[in-house]
């Protein structure tokens, strides 16, 4: 179990294509400790993205860069603490 963020945002098919690889040129994230999960677990969804951070509770902790290239792009984004 980790912080889960849902990151909503309306994204056009090209820029979804644009962070898939940037998520693809990420470093693979490193295993919480007694290798049990990855310390960061990020899918794109239909709503935008669904990030999980086993470790941190900050949804951008090691996605910098995919943060910054929405910004830059202009895409308006909401992010929500999933409480299941």
């Amino acid at each position: 179990m980790g912080f889960e963020f849902r990151i909503t945002a309306s994204l056009a098919q090209e820029q979804r294509l644009h962070i898939a690889q940037l998520l693809a040129a990420l470093p693979q994230t490193p295993r919480a400790p007694g290798g049990a999960m990855p310390e960061t677990d990020i899918r794109l969804t239909d709503a935008g993205l669904y990030i999980c951070q086993h470790l941190r509770p900050d949804p951008w902790h090691g996605l910098e860069t995919l943060r910054a290239w929405l910004d830059a792009q202009g895409v308006r984004y909401a992010v929500d603490e999933i409480d299941d």
